[in-house]
């Protein structure tokens, strides 16, 4: 059970900072399941990107609201989605390609 617009930001969010980081084309994969969380029956959403991944430096700060790696960025969209996922009781987390 959520609120599907604020949901819907969430993923336009990760979309939009996954066609950023393919700017010169690139696969952007989106899969669903049923899992768990905490003990609960949950929804498990997995965006995945060929993007290059993302340093140890801007990993650390990507969450933090105003922090952006694009010039046009407002340094927003992952902050508000982390705020979503949580308020939703939820998980968000990063993983560089290497590590899935």
């Amino acid at each position: 059970v959520g609120d599907y617009r604020q949901l819907r930001q969430v993923f336009l969010n990760l979309m939009i900072n996954a066609r950023q980081v393919m700017s010169d084309g690139g696969t952007l994969t989106v899969l669903a399941r049923g899992g768990s969380l905490r003990g609960d029956r949950a929804v498990v959403v997995e965006i995945q990107d060929t993007g290059g991944g993302i340093s140890p430096e801007v990993m650390r700060n990507i969450f933090n609201p105003f922090f952006s790696t694009f010039a046009k960025g407002t340094g927003l969209g992952l902050s508000i989605s982390h705020r979503i996922i949580a308020h939703h009781h939820g998980e968000i987390e990063v993983l560089n390609g290497d590590l899935l």
